[in-house]
């Protein structure tokens, strides 16, 4: 970002990007209390640094990653996944089928994550890589096995014949 630009007010990056950021990180983490407490501190963490965050090429990405990375933290200490879809679902105007979800949440971690930041956040295939730290091309093997594995559990069940 060129150095002259005028930097988002960090309330109004919050307010927009706090919806996108939680999905994608309770895909991942599949757990509703760990992903708030990990998007919390990452917004906290970008308020703490917003001069440079704001400036970021992806302030985002850059917040996922943060969340991701204290989740991965946590997680050393836990150990073990939620086996479920928590029944709280995101209140907003676009809400997750939970059916679809159920089917996501069993993927294995690295495909939730690539689905979570590529179609719930709307990320590029270069700004997901940078946000998982692997490459594009890993990117787009991850999506295309998910993909294909979500096509294949959802045609062996009634749930296509039922959205037509």
């Amino acid at each position: 970002m060129d150095e002259g630009a005028t930097v988002e007010p960090f309330e109004a990056f919050y307010a927009r990007s706090l919806d996108p950021v939680f999905r994608a990180v309770l895909l991942t983490t599949r757990h509703f209390e760990r992903a708030e407490d990990a998007v919390h501190e990452a917004f906290a963490r970008a308020l703490e640094h917003w001069d440079s965050v704001g400036r970021h090429p992806n302030p985002t990405a850059w917040t996922i990653r943060v969340a991701l990375n204290s989740h991965a933290s946590g997680w050393r200490i836990w150990r073990h996944e939620q086996p479920e879809p928590p029944d709280v679902a995101v209140a907003d105007e676009l809400p997750i089928d939970p059916f679809l979800l159920r089917v996501v949440w069993r993927l294995p971690r690295r495909q939730r994550q690539v689905i979570g930041l590529r179609v719930l956040a709307d990320m590029s295939a270069g700004q997901t890589a940078d946000a998982l730290g692997i490459s594009e091309g890993a990117v787009g093997a991850h999506l295309h096995r998910a993909l294909e594995k979500l096509r294949e559990n959802l045609a062996a069940t009634e749930y296509a014949e039922a959205q037509v």
